[in-house]
């Protein structure tokens, strides 16, 4: 119980000071009753509006209010939509996190098989692949192989749509592009570990005692490998949520993430600080898991 209040204030600090950060960038964005009202609206409907939105009180007045209905589960209302910010993120969320874990998903299973396969062949030609494929995906940007899978694979030879997310067939693109980094980052990482892991004593006395070798490999000895691949790889699918801006723009993939960046277009406030924050619980959420879960199956964390 002392492990996990000690990580909820942590948590709750943190979240208080994104959502501060991101109230104090917003408000020095501009004015955005410029954008909401008619050109030659005069000083007295200018006036109102800005009574009506809140806008006339101080900062921090309008900050404190702010995180008091957020606490409430009140985001505000969104100045170009005319709806509820929570309602607005709601319908976008789903579609974020499918492909975020669409994405995920991909990077678990492909980093860890060529992890494990470069560790078997090191020093070797497949081992010289694998290390080049990973610099690649971590050098190459997002954005420019979203652009390239676009061209090659939606309007060159058409097997998947350019953009949307009408069907599963649509998930394929965007969810590879995310992936890469995030593929390439944790490949790296299971091979050093599996290297370390293969050389260890017991995995020298499975051998010695008749052990089948792809048993050794993937059970024992991949097990303990994983133990550090298991807070970089929750730290990656947090990371996946709050990246997916960019690759949802590129696809025009219906998430939070281009809800944020038409709410960053527009200034609308509350709808930009609401898919922030969201994105930001979003993150600690799931490093709270990773915590509680690396505390429950590493028990030289457990015992300390």
């Amino acid at each position: 119980m002392n492990y996990l209040t000690n990580r909820l204030l942590r948590a709750l600090l943190v979240l208080i000071g994104v959502s501060f950060a991101t109230f104090m960038v917003a408000q020095s964005t501009g004015d955005p009753v410029a954008l909401l009202i008619k050109p030659n609206a005069t000083e007295e409907a200018r006036r109102a509006l800005t009574e009506y939105l809140g806008l006339d009180k101080p900062i921090l007045a309008q900050y404190g209010l702010f995180l008091w209905r957020a606490l409430q589960g009140d985001l505000g209302q969104s100045f170009v939509y005319n709806q509820s910010v929570v309602s607005l993120v709601a319908d976008r969320l789903s579609n974020t996190f499918l492909l975020a874990l669409a994405s995920f998903t991909i990077a678990l299973v492909l980093s860890v098989t060529l992890g494990v396969l470069a560790a078997l062949y090191r020093n070797t030609w497949i081992d010289a692949v694998i290390t080049m494929f990973t610099m690649i995906g971590l050098a190459v940007p997002a954005f420019w192989l979203g652009l390239m899978l676009i061209l090659i694979f939606a309007v060159t030879w058409q097997f998947f749509p350019v953009s949307g997310s009408d069907g599963a067939s649509s998930l394929v693109l965007p969810a590879l592009t995310l992936s890469m980094q995030s593929t390439a980052r944790l490949c790296r990482l299971v091979r050093s570990g599996m290297i370390e892991v293969l050389n260890a004593d017991f995995i020298r006395t499975a051998r010695a005692k008749g052990l089948y070798e792809r048993r050794i490999v993937w059970v024992h000895a991949l097990r303990n490998a994983l133990l550090p691949v298991v807070t970089m790889a929750g730290l990656e699918l947090g990371d996946l949520i709050s990246s997916a801006v960019v690759i949802e723009a590129i696809f025009a993939w219906p998430g939070i993430g281009r809800l944020a960046i038409g709410a960053v277009s527009s200034r609308d406030f509350p709808l930009l600080q609401g898919t922030v924050l969201v994105s930001a619980f979003c993150f600690v959420a799931i490093n709270l898991f990773v915590d509680w879960l690396y505390h429950r199956i590493d028990p030289r964390v457990r015992n300390t």
